[in-house]
């Protein structure tokens, strides 16, 4: 069979009710089935209502209205999926504007072009197919496919985008951060600081919610039913995305007029955003907000959390987490609900309290750029080992009865020549007794040995000169012994501790 023999293959009819009364027939055709690499690969996609009502359609997952606008096909070479590279936006649920009315019999048709928006880099027969959501909530939802077509594409690499054809936007210095600009406008630029810092802060808030380990209604709510690598994902991605919101420059572009999008971004396009016509009007906090735009389209990035868009909206979204929480972990606007879902008010970026080497809680505080623990005292060595904060211990001189210092050591008693051993169990020191069970004083008989004295941690028994000693105890000005050190205290999980000057510090 000849490949262009493959090319439009029969229509399918799919049905999105149990009684099929209304239908669409989706047809993907191509003039050519070689393209060399410097050729386009445009598609023709056309959409026939062939039921006997009207039909409506989702203008942006189809290529009608302008373009590829979502990941609307299938397409893989030798089987393997390859990569969607074209934009990711964020959008509020559907609105009746965003629909295409067919009549009954009515066509319409759409030239997609594979080259900007799939990975074509590989040579080889490449199948695709169109393949998505189509219609209106109302009517039940369906997956639309067309015909399958076959391809002989030149592997190329992806079209020059014009953002890396433009002059390097302009650069602006905020708080140690760079953020580069083009197109947008003194308040533009106003707004989207203000919108990276509260990003900011949900993403803090919500890496802290997760690492608390807590998977209670706000987690259950966005991301379903609690399962451990689910939740091990959701910890990951947020952490991603703190870590990108907090340290990347990002690049914003306010070019996208689309009125019924928010923004989009291209996923190996790291830290570019285009900010659209939606963006402005929203609020700066809250659900379908600036700040949650903005965690959603970081999670795009391919670097990031990779993620797709699988829902939009408030509604659709509670709808994904409790019937699909494996699509959920994937979806972009599910972390953004999250993220914008009763956080501190205001975001207090010191609330995960240090674990003090007794359990109690101690409360960090913002010196405006980290978290301040506490100062070390003067002639104290510091030092963060495993995210933990300790000092050096000092020599001691306290001997706990019945030992006595003796400027040196802890003196007990004179060793009795009749004990074969002394011997530490459970915690307490003892003797082996003498001839009758004999014990020295102030040693008593607890019938089986000699019991000496409790032995203090980091104390340690020996024998001098006919002697029983223990050392003294060292001493720890701030924090407990732990053998070797004085531990001070653990810093919060999701935080990294630090030394800086004489004093700790988690970063925020």
């Amino acid at each position: 069979m000849k490949l262009t023999c493959l090319i439009v293959a029969a229509l399918v009819s799919i049905p999105f009710h149990a009684s099929a009364v209304e239908a669409i027939d989706i047809k993907l055709t191509s003039k050519v089935a070689k393209f060399p690499a410097d050729v386009p690969v445009d598609l023709a996609v056309t959409f026939t209502n062939v039921s006997k009502e009207p039909v409506r359609i989702l203008g942006y997952q189809t290529p009608v209205v302008d373009g590829i606008q979502a990941d609307i096909f299938t397409v893989a070479m030798e089987r393997k999926p390859v990569d969607y590279i074209g934009r990711l936006y964020r959008r509020d649920a559907p609105a009746d504007s965003d629909y295409l009315t067919l009549k009954p019999g009515e066509s319409i048709s759409g030239i997609a072009s594979l080259w900007d928006n799939y990975d074509l880099s590989v040579s080889g027969t490449y199948a695709v197919q169109f393949k998505t959501e189509l219609l209106d909530a109302r009517m039940g939802r369906g997956t639309a496919v067309s015909n399958v077509v076959f391809l002989d594409i030149e592997g190329r690499e992806p079209p020059l985008d014009p953002d890396d054809l433009d002059d390097e936007p302009q650069t602006k210095i905020v708080n140690g951060s760079n953020e580069k600009w083009k197109s947008c406008s003194s308040s533009q630029k106003n707004a989207l600081i203000d919108a990276r810092q509260h990003a900011l802060n949900y993403a803090n808030d919500s890496y802290d919610y997760l690492m608390a380990g807590s998977p209670v209604t706000r987690y259950t709510q966005w991301f379903g039913a609690y399962d451990s690598a689910r939740y091990s994902t959701v910890r990951e991605n947020f952490r991603k995305i703190r870590n990108a919101v907090d340290n990347e420059t990002f690049k914003f572009y306010c070019d996208c007029n689309q009125s019924n999008a928010y923004a989009y971004v291209k996923p190996r396009k790291e830290y570019k955003i285009h900010l659209c016509s939606g963006f402005w009007p929203a609020p700066m906090t809250g659900a379908g907000s600036k700040a949650d735009t903005l965690i959603h389209e970081v999670s795009h990035f391919r670097v990031v959390a990779n993620t797709d868009d699988v829902q939009y909206g408030y509604s659709a979204n509670l709808s994904l987490a409790s019937t699909d929480p494996s699509s959920a972990i994937r979806n972009a606007d599910s972390y953004a609900f999250f993220s914008a879902a009763t956080p501190y008010n205001p975001y207090n970026p010191c609330a995960p309290t240090v674990t003090s080497h007794t359990g109690a809680p101690i409360t960090a505080g913002w010196d405006g750029a980290n978290c301040h623990v506490m100062n070390v005292p003067s002639g104290l060595t510091a030092f963060v080992h495993n995210n933990a904060y300790y000092v050096n211990a000092l020599p001691g001189t306290y001997c706990p009865a019945p030992s006595g210092w003796d400027t040196a050591n802890c003196y007990i008693l004179p060793y009795p020549s009749w004990s074969t051993s002394y011997f530490v169990w459970s915690g307490n020191l003892y003797l082996t007794p003498g001839p009758g069970n004999a014990c020295p004083a102030p040693s008593t008989f607890d019938g089986a040995n000699c019991f000496v004295m409790p032995l203090p941690w980091g104390s340690t028994p020996f024998k001098w000169a006919n002697n029983l000693y223990i050392t003294p105890t060292p001493h720890c000005v701030i924090g407990g012994y732990d053998g070797a050190h004085c531990l001070v205290g653990t810093a919060p999980a999701s935080r990294t501790a630090y030394l800086w000057g004489s004093a700790f510090y988690y970063g925020h």
